[in-house]
């Protein structure tokens, strides 16, 4: 391009050397456009990993904030209500609900107890906080393997990439020879002779230029990596991309993935007649409101759906949510 456009310049069509410069200008804006969606995409799992720890000192047993970078193996971290965890490990304190949604795709809840293994990126959303011993460091964390999968994942190229470099790598220096000839060996015949076949070599250039074809596959790979990364799907790069134009089935084992991953109430019978359908649904919501676990969300929002609301007189007590582990 920068070679038709220079050659125009110099045979004076100042209107051809501008409308090459400008279209290229724009294609260049586009693949620049889309190569900046596909790399905000994948940035925004990145953000998965936590910037600090807050890490309990072995010996005076304060809590310090300290960058998640520098958090050794073997430490104790504190992770309070809506903290992400920093480093894989082992809870040795307190039992509450994890969010792994991040890593395994399971949109429900997890809980764990004292002894049970957590990865770091993943959140505690429940009430009560944890202490985890750390396992690993933030670099080879489970979040951290994510990022360096995405990362390389840029990387691997499609048999058809490789393929259209192989080609361009053959095919351009063919062209560019083609045009020299043309734009060289007529001007022996004179001057007009010269300039006709040096304009026609210059548009040899800009129609063989394989630009469309180098550019066009990278970016559409990149495109399709940023389109599936925002819907929270992981390809390892343009290779798998195109392997999957060939899938005929798809086997799902995963909540969440071809269900909302949220508990509904969808039909509920009062058996006895000591109560009322409206009584027990206020007493359902009294007892639920308070609870942490996903489907007491669930209850507390149907009862609104039936547009039944609690009276200020009917007061709960001592409320206490047990939690058992096995």
């Amino acid at each position: 391009m920068v070679t038709a456009a220079l050659g125009a310049l110099a045979l004076g069509e100042y209107d051809e050397a501008a409308s090459v410069s400008f279209l290229f200008a724009v294609s260049e804006f586009l693949e620049s456009r889309a190569s900046y969606k596909a790399r905000k995409a994948l940035s925004e799992i990145c953000a998965l990993r936590p910037d600090h720890a807050n890490v309990i000192h072995p010996i005076t047993n304060e809590i310090v904030v300290v960058p998640a970078d520098r958090v050794p193996s073997g430490s104790l971290i504190s992770v309070r209500t809506g903290d992400k965890i920093v480093a894989d490990g082992i809870v040795t304190e307190g039992s509450t609900s994890i969010d792994e949604s991040s890593l395994t795709g399971e949109s429900i809840p997890v809980q764990k107890c004292i002894g049970d293994e957590v990865s770091g990126g993943t959140i505690n959303i429940g009430q009560t906080q944890l202490v985890v011993r750390t396992t690993t460091t933030v670099e080879d964390s489970a979040v951290s393997r994510l990022i360096r999968l995405v990362e390389e994942a840029q990387s691997h190229r499609s048999p058809t990439e490789m393929m259209v470099d192989a080609f361009a790598r053959s095919y351009t220096p063919s062209v560019i020879l083609i045009a020299t000839l043309m734009s060289s060996v007529p001007w022996y015949f004179g001057s007009d002779i010269g300039r006709q076949w040096t304009l026609k070599g210059l548009i040899i250039v800009v129609i063989a230029c394989p630009c469309a074809l180098t550019i066009s596959t990278p970016v559409t790979y990149a495109a399709g990596l940023a389109a599936t990364a925002k819907r929270g799907v992981i390809i390892k790069g343009g290779a798998k991309l195109e392997a999957m134009g060939s899938v005929d089935h798809i086997v799902f084992d995963k909540t969440g993935t071809l269900t909302k991953g949220r508990f509904s109430v969808t039909q509920m019978a009062v058996i006895g007649d000591s109560k009322s359908r409206q009584e027990m649904l206020q007493l359902l919501s009294l007892m639920q409101e308070r609870a942490s676990h996903p489907i007491a969300s669930s209850l507390v929002q149907a009862v609104k759906n039936e547009g039944i609301n609690v009276p200020r007189q009917m007061l709960i007590t001592d409320h206490q949510i047990l939690k058992v582990c096995f």
